[in-house]
């Protein structure tokens, strides 16, 4: 009796574990020499359209999302000229499938920290190198995507975390939170690339 009461306190106790590990996300959190090392590709463009998809891996259909942005400023990277000196790049990020309708199931967004750019808005990205399948992301999800906000000397860029640690263990001074300079960031980052 004693047995069976301890080995189940043990299964409760690693099941409890199990449970509150499983929903949590961990994100390493990167400044911005880690961002500009880890992309394949760094650019500033403008989301031209998004379309929802699949790809088979694996033998499961996992459901996509294909974002057409029109280039901008390249700072790393290929982006070849599709018509004169119009650039444009894709990519395919693996998206939440259509949420269902039917019945009382209620599905829990598991990539929920997957950056969504919309169509007309201006960002600045840090891309991975897409893989075998074609999927790509942003480095550090949100992390590597960054808002354009403003005009002309007034532009500035903060990405999903608020560019909380942007600068972090880099020899700068700034610790800025928040919109910094477009200006200035690309400085930065194109100081980063010739390295």
């Amino acid at each position: 009796m004693k047995k069976l009461s301890l080995s189940g306190v043990f299964i409760a106790a690693i099941s409890a574990a199990l449970a509150t590990t499983a929903g949590a996300t961990t994100l390493l959190q990167m400044n911005l020499e880690q961002l500009t090392t880890r992309a394949g590709r760094i650019f500033r463009g403008t989301v031209l359209s998004v379309q929802r998809g699949s790809v088979e891996l694996g033998g499961a259909t996992l459901a996509t999302i294909t974002y057409r942005i029109r280039v901008e400023d390249a700072f790393k990277g290929e982006f070849p000229a599709v018509k004169d000196d119009l650039r444009v790049v894709e990519i395919r990020m693996l998206t939440e499938p259509k949420a269902s309708s039917t019945g009382p199931v209620r599905r829990v967004p598991l990539l929920r920290d997957l950056p969504q750019l919309e169509v007309g808005r201006n960002y600045l990205l840090f891309a991975t190198r897409p893989s075998a399948v074609g999927l790509s992301t942003t480095v550090g999800l949100g992390q590597g995507t960054f808002n354009i906000q403003g005009a002309g000397k007034d532009e500035t860029a903060v990405n999903q975390f608020q560019n909380i640690d942007l600068f972090r263990n880099m020899t700068t001074a700034d610790a800025s939170r928040g919109p910094i300079s477009y200006a200035d960031l690309a400085s930065r980052i194109r100081a980063l690339v010739r390295r």
